[in-house]
């Protein structure tokens, strides 16, 4: 049963960075009188596309009406209004299950995880419910339970991850924090593991090549987190954590609500110093590390009309693997990555022009990182300046907005990787390079009634070092045949400059030679998809259906090539072909009350040219599935989460050690049991709970001298079984 509420608005002006904005909340109200937020409900303003769901604390935020009197509309199953009021610039209303029975009160479900049928764009929204169904202690662990983001080890000595999306590599996802660069350059290597997934409200994961407004790297999608922001974070959050190998995590988030200025202060540190070879091959099955990072938000409130917010973030971080015991010529990895970075959002809003703003985003980088794996020992520094300027206005009426701006990227690379071979033209290529990318954008959004909506943009971005400029379309098209059902199509061209030795950092474990065939030239792709999101009911339960197509097409692109085992080489694609096909099917379940189940399947083609040969590409699996269970009780104070993650066979790149063309398909488990009290949680869990893992991951452990070493081709676990556990505890 749905249930709308309307309200007439006649004047409403709140500002947010960018635009003007309605802002409020939505809640529950309890039979003992308390309340609760109300996660993913529809508000939206009637007869148009604009709209939002509320997130994992009921809050919502939607661009101002264009004209009024307008009717803001709210639905969420299972729900009635009771009440609403107007606090502090906020619209707050107040909703209580319609489904009662005697005394028993049927409390409405909180979505973890949600496909949005509103806008044009795929987007999947993961709330902090999502991310809590596992220990989540960074981001490259944030999406164990999503099939649309696939995670795999990096290499077999520093323990870091990397995440794969529509088959290709993550260095083709782009990644950033409300907006804004966090994953580029430098960070490709290991920036994953430096945002600690306590500090992240939500994250959207966006299917596509994406807006044209956040820049010209998205190839496959965009993953984007929101941190909690000081209206809506808790005063107080700590999170502990400690796991069976000797690892200890510490989260701690500090809020300041009163005042013009708001706060955030986040911190994170992190210690492993125990040796761990389970497997006999005196390697470190995990690297011994230690990380310090922190993250301080301002937000100025105090004036309707501007709208401000500062970011200082940083990190150090050291890891120490390889070799534990005395062996000739030792194998030894430590890596090294320190970070300084100062980022702004400032938007002016224009209360005279309604729906008009014009906003600013500024970040000012320095990242070093050195890196030994052996004798092979990368030094690389990157300083870096980002500036976005958007302005967002309407043409002839209030179905026609557009965006248009500038950017700025600048990027300084100090690039030194110490070899014993000979590598002239990676040094004339890659040290001290200066990347300058200048781009004008405009993006265009219609809206047809309730059903059609449209984003065409174009971007033409031009690159210092190739003195060219490149033309990048992209457009998004949503039909709405139903109220619940979306279908989608898009298509966008998309730009990288790749950074080969950082992008690939993990094939240094290894003796390969290192070989640069070409002068490398930027990387461009066309991406192109069809979406279908449906929600309906079966037996009078919610389900939902999920159905992604996506092909990227390369123009050009840096060929990474491991065929030869004792080669590392690095090409243009030219006039080769390379490709990746994927397909997607999600399915989710409320088989009985509060026991949900969550299906994904999930099919990968993905093939490129080595050598004039046309080849799947290396270490991917082309299938995977999940299955998630997740139950509580009807308080939610007892929450069991169980996942397994299905993981095909991959090809094996050639090597005499290894006497296979593929990989074994595997299994991986994992559970999860949290109690909840007040202010208290306390959550344990297992990570891969039978230890499957990969045999004999580090290819002549007991000689990494020869030329037939290789720590680098991995395609399952190296370490088993993790037991943890977690406390957290909060103020609000």
């Amino acid at each position: 049963m749905k249930n709308l509420f309307i309200i007439i608005l006649c004047v409403c002006s709140i500002a947010n960075a960018f635009s003007q904005n309605v802002n409020g909340k939505v809640f529950e109200l309890l039979k003992d009188g308390s309340y609760e937020p109300v996660f993913g409900a529809n508000v939206y303003w009637q007869d148009t596309q604009v709209g939002t769901v509320t997130d994992d604390f009921g809050n919502y935020q939607l661009p101002e009406a264009i004209s009024f009197p307008a009717t803001l509309k709210v639905s969420y199953v299972g729900y009635e209004l009771i009440s609403q009021e107007f606090v502090d610039d906020l619209f707050i209303f107040y909703l209580s299950s319609s489904l009662e029975l005697g005394e028993v009160n049927i409390k409405g479900k909180q979505t973890a995880s949600r496909y949005s049928t509103i806008n044009s764009l795929n987007i999947q929204t993961l709330s902090t419910k999502e991310l809590e169904k596992a220990a989540c202690c960074n981001l490259s662990e944030s999406f164990e339970t999503n099939a649309s983001v696939d995670v795999a080890f990096n290499d077999g000595v520093s323990g870091a991850k990397k995440i794969k999306m529509l088959g290709l590599d993550g260095i083709y996802t782009q990644v950033t924090h409300e907006n804004m660069p966090l994953i580029r350059g430098l960070s490709n290597s290991y920036g994953l593991s430096h945002v600690p997934g306590s500090w992240i409200e939500s994250i959207q994961i966006i299917k596509g090549s994406g807006s044209v407004v956040n820049g010209f790297e998205s190839f496959t999608g965009q993953i984007n987190l929101q941190y909690f922001n000081p209206e809506n974070a808790d005063k107080l959050f700590l999170n502990f954590y400690v796991n069976g190998e000797g690892k200890i995590e510490n989260n701690l988030i500090l809020s300041k609500r009163n005042g013009d200025w708001q706060s955030n202060l986040f911190t994170h540190v992190s210690y492993h110093g125990i040796d761990h070879d389970r497997n006999n091959d005196n390697f470190l099955d995990m690297p011994k590390t230690s990380h310090f990072n922190f993250l301080n938000r301002w937000k100025y409130v105090g004036n309707s009309k501007l709208g401000m917010q500062f970011f200082i973030r940083g990190f150090v971080e050291d890891r120490v693997g390889g070799t534990i015991s005395e062996i000739n010529n030792p194998f030894l990895v430590d890596i090294e990555n320190k970070l300084i970075e100062i980022s702004s959002k400032t938007g002016f809003i224009m209360p005279e022009q309604i729906g008009k703003s014009l906003g600013l985003q500024t970040s000012f980088r320095t990242h070093s990182q050195d890196a030994k794996f052996g004798s092979k020992d990368f030094k690389g520094l990157q300083e870096s300046v980002f500036l976005n300027l958007i302005r967002q206005t309407f043409i002839l009426d209030c179905k026609h907005k557009l965006k248009y701006g500038i950017s700025y990227y600048a990027d300084r690379m100090s690039d030194n990787l110490n070899s014993s071979q000979n590598l002239s033209l990676y040094s004339s290529l890659m040290q001290s390079r200066v990347d300058l990318m200048t781009g004008l954008f405009s993006e265009y959004n219609y809206l047809w009634g309730e059903s059609l909506s449209l984003t065409a943009g174009i971007r033409s971005d031009y690159y210092n070092k190739t003195e060219k400029v490149y033309i990048l379309p992209r457009i998004n098209l949503k039909y709405n045949p139903s109220e619940n059902t979306a279908l989608r199509l898009s298509a966008g061209r998309s730009l990288r400059i790749a950074n080969p030795i950082t992008d690939n950092i993990s094939l240094l474990a290894s003796n390969r030679d290192i070989i640069f065939e070409d002068a490398l030239c930027p990387e461009i792709a066309w991406n192109y998809g069809f979406n279908i999101t449906t929600n309906f009911k079966i037996l009078e339960r919610e389900a939902g259906f999920n159905f992604d197509f996506y092909r990227t097409d390369f123009e050009n692109q840096v060929v990474v090539n491991i065929e030869d085992q004792n080669i590392l080489s690095f090409s243009n694609l030219n006039q080769d072909l390379s490709f990746a096909n994927s397909l997607q099917i999600d399915f989710s379940y409320e088989l009985i009350d509060r026991f949900d189940l969550k299906l994904a399947y999930k099919i990968n083609d993905v093939k490129s040219t080595y050598s004039d040969v046309l080849m799947q590409v290396p270490l991917l699996p082309r299938e995977r599935a999940l299955l998630n269970f997740s139950y509580s009780d009807f308080d939610e104070n007892w929450i069991f989460d169980f996942t397994c993650n299905y993981i095909g066979k991959s090809r094996i790149p050639n090597h005499s050690m290894i006497n296979k063309e593929f990989s074994n398909p595997f299994n991986l488990f994992n559970t999860q049991i949290t109690r909840k009290w007040k202010e208290f949680e306390v959550y344990t869990g297992a990570e891969n709970l039978f230890s499957t893992v990969q045999e004999n991951p580090i290819i002549y452990n007991y000689d990494p001298s020869s030329e037939n070493f290789d720590a680098s081709l991995i395609w399952a676990p190296v370490m088993g079984r993790v037991l943890y556990l977690g406390l957290r505890y909060r103020i609000k």
